[in-house]
């Protein structure tokens, strides 16, 4: 699911041309590539947070992916510094990051009726909600929201910062099927943090592996718990190029970009 998060940074998957197969001009998606997944919808830099991603359906595995790009532009870094707790309409006292929730709400619509004419037209296949980073958390959101609706919906991050408070964070546990993956020292999992309200998703699987080596799963380390600091969040260490590379370089597309366009 990780190359699904990595699609998400390349132009070409979210530029509005739905029914393209997905292709990462990096190298970075090979098996999404492989299985010939294309998109259903596409949406880019979408209101003042550019809310980027698409949702894609893959014959080969039977899946309908819905997949959310990290931080990237201005818009992005906007939505993730406005960390006021707002409540949330998912469970009494939940209280949902303000600009991972408005990311969210400005698709909203779009992947509901999307994902209505996707599970009416293959109706066994699962749902898989992704995202690295920003949008790990949008991908989180939007889940929790897709099960309340009845959705059975599978969720993989990576790098997730968190999205709520303890109640929101237990809630979504709770709705079951969740995959969190952090790795060594990434700093973004440690974001806003405990001390001002906020909550992890559980469980976490945590790469206890710096630097760019492709884990195996003795690398892995699994703990559960929302206030839980067996992982990357009771670690000292603050790292940015964990955060890039999980499986591998999952922000290649956007780093391939920024570099044609210095």
């Amino acid at each position: 699911m990780e190359q699904y998060a990595a699609a998400a940074y390349c132009a070409n998957n979210n530029d509005a041309k739905a029914g393209t197969a997905l292709t990462c001009p990096a190298g970075n998606c090979p098996l999404v590539e492989s299985a010939g997944a294309r998109s259903l919808v596409e949406f880019q830099n979408i209101g003042l947070v550019d809310v980027t991603g698409f949702m894609a359906v893959d014959h080969t595995n039977q899946l309908i992916v819905i997949s959310f790009r990290g931080s990237e532009s201005l818009g992005n870094w906007i939505g993730d510094l406005n960390i006021e707790l707002i409540p949330s309409t998912l469970c009494p006292g939940c209280l949902v990051h303000a600009g991972f929730y408005t990311s969210w709400a400005l698709v909203r619509d779009t992947i509901n009726q999307t994902l209505q004419t996707a599970t009416e037209s293959w109706p066994n296949y699962s749902v898989v909600s992704v995202g690295h980073s920003l949008g790990a958390a949008i991908a989180t959101i939007g889940a929790a929201e897709l099960r309340a609706q009845g959705h059975e919906a599978t969720l993989y991050t990576y790098g997730s910062p968190m999205v709520g408070n303890i109640l929101l964070a237990d809630f979504i546990t709770n709705q079951a099927s969740n995959f969190r993956v952090t790795r060594y020292y990434d700093v973004v999992p440690k974001l806003p943090g405990y001390p001002i309200g906020y909550a992890h998703v559980s469980p976490e699987y945590w790469i206890d592996l710096p630097g760019k080596t492709n884990p195996s799963t003795q690398d892995v380390e699994v703990s559960s718990g929302a206030l839980d600091l067996v992982g990357d969040e009771g670690k000292l260490g603050f790292s940015i190029s964990d955060h890039l590379w999980y499986f591998g370089g999952i922000t290649a597309c956007a780093l391939e970009a920024l570099e044609l366009s210095l």
